[in-house]
C-alpha cells in the first residue's frame, strides 16, 4: 500500500476501535464481519493488506462510523450523513432509533461528552411524559412531515404508536447517561411555546384544557432542567446515583441554530440542525474544529448556571416561566 493510503486506513480503523467496549475484540469482530480469518483481520489492522470499497461500506454500516478520507484538508467540501425522513411511521422509528443508539454508543465510551449549543430545546427534553410525547410526535408528523395520516386530523394521542412513546423514553435514557454541557439562552423555549400556540389558534386541541395541559408539561420539562441544573446531574429522581455529568451556561448572546459536538474516544462528529428536528453530522475535521471552536467560544461568554450561580440560575428559569404563563393566559 502507498504511504499515504496506509494513514488513511490506519485512522479509519483507530477510529472505528475507539467506539468500542473495553472488553470488545476488534479483530474478532472485523474477521466476522468481514468473513476472513483472524489473520486476515491483523493484515488489515496492520495496512499490511488494503480494504476494498466493499468492506469499508460494511465496517462503515456496521459500526456506525463515517468514512472519511480527509485528502484534501482546504477543501471547502464537506461529506454529511443525514437520517431520511419522509411521511412514514417506519422512518420516524428508524430516526429514533438510530439517534438513541447514536447517544448510547457515546455514551458507552469512557470520557465521552456532548457539547450542546440550544436554540432550541433539544429533542430529547420533550419526552417527559405519555402525552407530551405524543404531542411533539403528531405536531412533527403533521406540520414538519406533511404525514398525510395526519392531514385534517386535531391532535390525538392513539394516533401514535405505543413503540414510538417507548423509543422516546430510551432516547432520554440514554441521553442522561451522557456526560454533557448545554447552552440556552432565553429564546431556547419559544419553538416550543409557539408550537402548542399554533395547535391552540389552529384548532387542533379538543379544548382548553387539553391546551393548558400542554404548558403544564412544558413546565415540567423546565422543572426537570431546573434540578439538573442544581445537581449538576442528570440522573435524578429514580436514576439519580450522584454523578455529576451535566453542565448548564446561560448564554446572554442570540445562539442561532442547534449546534452539537460530541467527542468519545479517537471521533468528533459534529451535527448542525436540519429540517427543524433532524440533524447533519459530519467526522470532517475542519468542520468539527470549526464547530468545536464555535461552542466554545460561546461558553466562554456564557454564564455557568448549574450547581453554582443559585440566583442568576433562578433568575433564568424564573424568564421562562413567566413565558409560560404568558402562553397560558392567552388560551382563552
Amino acid at each position: 500500500m502507498e504511504e499515504k493510503a496506509k494513514q488513511i486506513q490506519d485512522g479509519f480503523l483507530k477510529k472505528v476501535k475507539s467506539t468500542l467496549g473495553k472488553n470488545v475484540s476488534f479483530v474478532d469482530e472485523l474477521a466476522d464481519l468481514l468473513g476472513v480469518s483472524n489473520d486476515s483481520a491483523y493484515r488489515r489492522l496492520r495496512c499490511e493488506t488494503p480494504l476494498s470499497i466493499d468492506e469499508i461500506a460494511s465496517i462503515c454500516s456496521y459500526f456506525k462510523v463515517p468514512f472519511d478520507a480527509n485528502t484534501q484538508p482546504d477543501s471547502e467540501t464537506v461529506l454529511f450523513n443525514y437520517i431520511k425522513l419522509e411521511n412514514k411511521k417506519e422512518n420516524f422509528k428508524k430516526w429514533l432509533r438510530i439517534l438513541s443508539e447514536n447517544v448510547n454508543r457515546i455514551s458507552a465510551v469512557e470520557g465521552s461528552t456532548i457539547l450542546y449549543a440550544a436554540d432550541d430545546v433539544p429533542v430529547w427534553h420533550h419526552f417527559v411524559n405519555d402525552e407530551f410525547i405524543c404531542f411533539k410526535l403528531f405536531y412533527w408528523s403533521k406540520s414538519i412531515l406533511n404525514d398525510v395520516d395526519f392531514e385534517d386530523k386535531n391532535f390525538d394521542m392513539d394516533m401514535i404508536d405505543d413503540e414510538l412513546i417507548s423509543m422516546s423514553k430510551q432516547l432520554l435514557k440514554n441521553y442522561n447517561k451522557v456526560n454533557s454541557t448545554e447552552i440556552w439562552n432565553e429564546d431556547t423555549l419559544n419553538s416550543t411555546l409557539k408550537q402548542i400556540e399554533y395547535f391552540w389558534e389552529s384548532g387542533y386541541f379538543k379544548d382548553k384544557e387539553q391546551a393548558l395541559r400542554m404548558c403544564d408539561h412544558v413546565t415540567e420539562i423546565v422543572n426537570t432542567l431546573k434540578r439538573k441544573a442544581e445537581k449538576n446531574s442528570k440522573l435524578i429522581g429514580k436514576e439519580e446515583n450522584g454523578a455529576e455529568n451535566f453542565a448548564l451556561y446561560r448564554s446572554e448572546v442570540m445562539i442561532g441554530n442547534n449546534s452539537i459536538l460530541a467527542t468519545f474516544g479517537e471521533n468528533r462528529i459534529a451535527y448542525v440542525s436540519n429540517n427543524t428536528f433532524n440533524f447533519l453530522s459530519t467526522t470532517n475535521i475542519q468542520l468539527v474544529n470549526e464547530n468545536e471552536a464555535w461552542i466554545k467560544n460561546l461558553v466562554r461568554k456564557s454564564i455557568l448556571i448549574s450547581g453554582v450561580s443559585e440566583k442568576q440560575r433562578n433568575q433564568f428559569f424564573k424568564i421562562l416561566y413567566d413565558k409560560i404563563e404568558i402562553l397560558k393566559a392567552s388560551i382563552k
